[in-house]
């Protein structure tokens, strides 16, 4: 179209209040400017980290004038028929638990997918991906600054037999024990109680393994239990062993603050960075095909560990 030309017709555009029909733009375009959010229930949508993850992505999707779609997984396979429908141009799986047959069943549909707060070695097509919070390197790091504190006997206080985060850890603390054992270094994992068998668990365990001086807690929760429990005993963090929380809500600690550090998960940026991978497997502009995000330290004392960006890894499916 000649410039001028054109000029007019946006001029008069503006004068007229004309808006572009969107149906128009979506067909011309081939694209339905939506992209699914899978969730396993409905009860998800109360989970805070849930909320934080979906937050942080419809944040990015904004300039990009995409929205996204929230499904939930069914028997039926209602998903998988919107997708075939045409109604969303690519798909995030979000998930904690370890299976991989709902991810595979979305991406195996041959549209863009990303897993997101979990990690697969190899998921069906080109166009797939995942993103979630750098475990294995927060794990290290809570080693690390145990072994820095003069703790040799380390405990990690977790279930680690379904979600994908917690058995990663797992793995990882295996690892990292057998790389330290030259340094005198030994380690066990500990499953916690549910409800109230937490507490007697708790001091059973200060009664019968007196022994270790260094523990990493999954969740605030846990860790007040145990501390409590340690304290009627006569067991004092930061005395007796030290304390390090690993959790999922940053603004949640030790009523006591009686540990070292919490190093939290960063949910907000998790969905960023699931919008910015799926936005380039769609478009083909992806440099890679896994995103790592680095847990946040927030020490006690108030010397907060520096902001890391996230980490894109070009070939992550290996073991």
């Amino acid at each position: 179209m000649d410039p001028a030309t054109r000029d007019r017709v946006r001029r008069i555009a503006r004068e007229l209040g004309y808006r572009p029909s969107f149906v128009g733009r979506a067909l011309v375009a081939g694209r339905s400017f939506a992209v699914g959010l899978l969730q396993p229930t409905r009860a998800t949508l109360m989970y805070p980290f849930y909320q934080a993850i979906t937050l942080g992505l419809s944040e990015a999707m904004e300039s990009a004038d995409y929205l996204p779609l929230v499904l939930f997984r069914s028997a039926e396979g209602r998903h998988l028929r919107v997708i075939r429908q045409g109604r969303v141009d690519g798909m995030l799986v979000l998930q904690s638990e370890r299976d991989a047959a709902p991810i595979r069943e979305v991406a195996a549909t041959g549209l863009p997918t990303v897993a997101v707060n979990v990690h697969y070695e190899s998921l069906p097509g080109e166009a797939s991906g995942c993103v979630h919070s750098d475990h294995r390197r927060m794990l290290c790091e809570a080693v690390g600054e145990l072994v820095g504190l003069g703790c040799r006997r380390l405990l990690v206080f977790h279930d680690h037999r379904v979600h994908d985060a917690n058995a990663t850890l797992q793995e990882a603390f295996a690892a990292e024990v057998a790389r330290r054992v030259g340094e005198g270094i030994t380690g066990r994992t500990v499953v916690p109680a549910s409800g109230v068998a937490l507490a007697g668990q708790c001091r059973e365990l200060f009664l019968a393994e007196p022994g270790w001086d260094g523990v990493l807690v999954d969740g605030a929760r846990v860790a007040e239990v145990l501390v409590q429990a340690g304290l009627a005993l006569g067991r004092v963090p930061r005395r007796d062993y030290r304390l390090v929380v690993a959790e999922t809500d940053p603004g949640r600690t030790t009523s006591g603050r009686w540990e070292e550090s919490v190093y939290a998960h960063q949910p907000q940026e998790v969905g960023r960075s699931a919008w910015r991978l799926l936005s380039g497997l769609m478009d083909g502009s992806a440099s890679c095909r896994e995103v790592l995000v680095p847990y946040r330290r927030e020490a006690i004392d108030g010397q907060s560990g520096a902001e890391c960006a996230p980490q894109e890894r070009t070939d992550p499916w290996h073991a």
